[in-house]
């Protein structure tokens, strides 16, 4: 079996395990309660269970479509009263068509866009540190480099993500800007128009990571010693071999959830996390992490594969390619 392969079966297999997840609806977007992954296997990505009443694919996605040009439509009174609707469609994927108005939905971006209608132009003409302008600059090239979209530095792209992060550092001086933000604005500009990437964007390192990506991380820290003692509980055997040799989480974490996993699997499966990510909250980023490890740690013949630290860190830390 090719590395490519394997791949698309790793990401298939995760797809598989964050659409069969068991939670309550969140608490609040970043809600970290009830972080342990499910045992049950997952249908919703069964291509038998995708030709229901005898529609073809595509016609199961036109379905899908009209429900959720419906459900937007009654967006407020469905989520106050029928918010499991919703989870289960997001879990389901969310149609690429749909996808763009969803996540604004989702985040709450919608909301801050109306509160602030002329709030992007307004924070483009604000003052920003150059030393930040000049690592913003830095990284532009690197995001996303196998997208057409971001190739070009004369390009729309690049324009974009330029000034998404130039806003959001004025928008936050106390965080402005660290690397691993550009990921995440990128992979909302492949879904969506700059201005919606932006509110989305904000609501994403405000709202779902707070202080992710502030001096010190504190609050990723917590997280990766709540993973560690998940990972334990869920997953002993995983969870023991990486103790045993001397891996914590925060060896691999950081990578997997600042970026929201943009750079470790394929680009579908990207989408599909942040589908449910937006209605579900940092509590999906633990689950998709722990699936990851069951994947590729979780027999004993894959963990005497990888018997070694630089081993381990190979298999866990290295960028997969995009689709």
């Amino acid at each position: 079996m090719t590395e490519e392969s394997t791949v698309s079966s790793r990401t298939s297999a995760v797809e598989g395990k964050i659409s069969s997840v068991s939670a309550r609806p969140p608490v609040n977007r970043a809600g970290r309660e009830d972080v342990t992954m499910s045992s049950r296997n997952s249908s919703s990505l069964d291509p038998s269970r995708r030709n229901l009443n005898g529609l073809t694919p595509s016609g199961v996605l036109r379905r899908r479509e009209r429900k959720w040009i419906e459900m937007v439509k009654s967006w407020d009174k469905t989520m106050k009263h029928n918010p499991e609707k919703v989870k289960k469609r997001c879990r389901k994927g969310i149609p690429q068509s749909i996808r763009p108005k969803a996540w604004m939905l989702l985040s709450g971006a919608e909301h801050m866009k109306k509160k602030n209608p002329n709030g992007f132009e307004e924070l483009a003409r604000g003052e920003v540190d150059e030393k930040v302008m000049d690592q913003i600059r830095k990284d532009l090239h690197r995001t996303l480099p196998k997208f057409e979209l971001f190739k070009s530095p004369q390009g729309q792209g690049q324009a974009d993500l330029l000034k998404i992060l130039r806003c959001y550092a004025v928008h936050n001086p106390t965080i402005g800007y660290t690397q691993a933000m550009s990921d995440i604005a990128g992979t909302l500009l492949t879904v969506m128009p700059a201005e919606d990437a932006f509110w989305v964007f904000v609501s994403i390192i405000d709202n779902y990571l707070p202080n992710y990506f502030a001096d010190g991380m504190l609050p990723l820290l917590n997280d990766a010693n709540i993973f560690d003692a998940m990972l334990l509980e869920t997953l002993p055997d995983v969870g023991s071999h990486l103790r045993s040799l001397g891996i914590p989480s925060l060896t691999f974490l950081p990578p997997w959830f600042l970026c929201i996993f943009t750079r470790t699997l394929e680009w579908s499966c990207v989408l599909r996390v942040l589908d449910i990510f937006f209605f579900e909250g940092v509590k999906v980023l633990f689950r998709v992490a722990a699936s990851i490890l069951q994947l590729t740690l979780g027999s004993p013949s894959q963990r005497e594969k990888y018997p070694c630290v630089s081993d381990v860190n190979d298999l866990l830390v290295r960028e997969l390619p995009d689709e």
